[in-house]
């Protein structure tokens, strides 16, 4: 009795001190997010982001706040934008300590990998080996230019701040953009792996669509059935997109509107008739307008490939000669068509090919403006 008490007493310790090993699909879909799979919908994992961004805000907002308070003199124009860029840089930030604290919830992240499970897209060893080299490869970008970011934001520091500021406060600057940094790629990663899996979806369902063009078996029960299964596999791949849009809409949309406002401001400076464009402004440059390309292909696929099959439903009524089988294909071309399926920008616009352009075109339209204002 004594002996199984023991052993008892020692099972329920070992499972308290180990995490609870993960089945083999949850195993494959939470591989690849910077942070070790059994560790990731721990709570522990949540507190950790946000105690990291919330220090590090906090000391990049006091920072910020002084600089504002010693060289804002809204003397000139260009200085008057020079100070509106930072303080908005600054509100940024306050703004994602908060979209962190009350907007990211983890259970969105809970419900992906559910719906996701459904499709089984774990089972395919090709999908596995894509999505695994699409990890690679993004993985080692973002290691790449997080090093050479860091590299060249010490240089500038470091000749900025050479003799007026205390090195022992450069120091903490240079850590905490570190930490601000890691951070932001860790959710940048996790929006490229999920965008992955998406992506896998809804190519699984297109081709699924395309070869029933070239089934042999055209009777009513096999098509009936076979546009009702991806239906039903389409319905999981859209859950599955809606979960990861609520998880990260507003980092979304505070990432577009810093980066916009970021490359506006500098542009709009480097067209001074004084200004000098060095190397470490370029590098800078490239390194956000790469991350910017990188998310914005991946969100943009998603939309893309959510309704590429519609055109192959189209062609596949021409082959049903019933009204059900008809029917079926008519509910799933309405639904395919509404093209709302993929990430947003604060639930106002689904980011697809035309939001991008528009945002650019309006970009631009301010850009000719402040230049104009500024330098007439």
């Amino acid at each position: 009795m004594r002996d199984a008490f023991d052993d008892q007493t020692l099972k329920v310790t070992v499972e308290m001190t180990f995490p609870t090993a993960l089945n083999e699909p949850d195993q494959v879909i939470l591989d690849g997010y910077i942070v070790p799979s059994k560790y990731l919908l721990r709570q522990i994992t949540k507190i950790l982001l946000l105690l990291t961004i919330a220090y590090s805000s906090a000391f990049r907002i006091a920072y910020m706040y002084i600089y504002l308070l010693r060289n804002c003199k809204l003397t000139t124009k260009l200085m008057i934008i020079d100070c509106a860029h930072a303080t908005i840089v600054a509100i940024n930030v306050l703004l994602t300590v908060l979209m962190l604290l009350f907007a990211f919830d983890w259970n969105h992240f809970r419900k992906f990998i559910s719906h996701i499970k459904s499709l089984s897209l774990e089972t395919d060893r090709l999908t596995v080996r894509t999505i695994k080299q699409n990890r690679r490869i993004t993985q080692a970008l973002l290691i790449v230019t997080f090093i050479i970011y860091m590299i060249i934001f010490y240089t500038q520091q470091k000749a900025i701040s050479i003799d007026t500021v205390n090195p022992f406060v450069f120091n903490l600057l240079c850590f905490h953009e570190m930490l601000i940094r890691f951070v932001f790629l860790f959710f940048l990663n996790m929006i490229c792996n999920i965008c992955f899996w998406l992506k896998a979806a809804f190519n699984h369902i297109n081709s699924q669509i395309s070869d029933l063009h070239d089934t042999s078996d055209q009777s009513f029960g096999h098509l009936f059935c076979k546009i009702r299964d991806l239906r039903q596999k389409y319905s999981y791949a859209v859950r599955s997109t809606q979960s990861a849009e609520k998880l990260f809409r507003w980092f979304i949309t505070l990432y577009y509107i810093e980066y916009f406002t970021y490359n506006i401001v500098n542009i709009v400076m480097s067209l001074g008739p004084k200004m000098n464009i060095d190397s470490i402004w370029l590098l800078f440059i490239s390194i956000a307008t790469l991350y910017f390309i990188i998310l914005t292909y991946y969100l943009v696929s998603v939309n893309n490939l959510s309704r590429e099959g519609l055109e192959d439903l189209y062609e596949l009524s021409f082959k049903l000669n019933t009204a059900q089988s008809c029917h079926e294909n008519d509910i799933f071309i309405a639904r395919m068509a509404l093209s709302d399926v993929g990430f947003t920008f604060a639930n106002l616009f689904t980011i697809n090919n035309n939001f991008i352009t528009s945002v650019f075109t309006l970009s631009f339209t301010i850009i000719i403006t402040l230049a104009s204002f500024i330098y007439q």
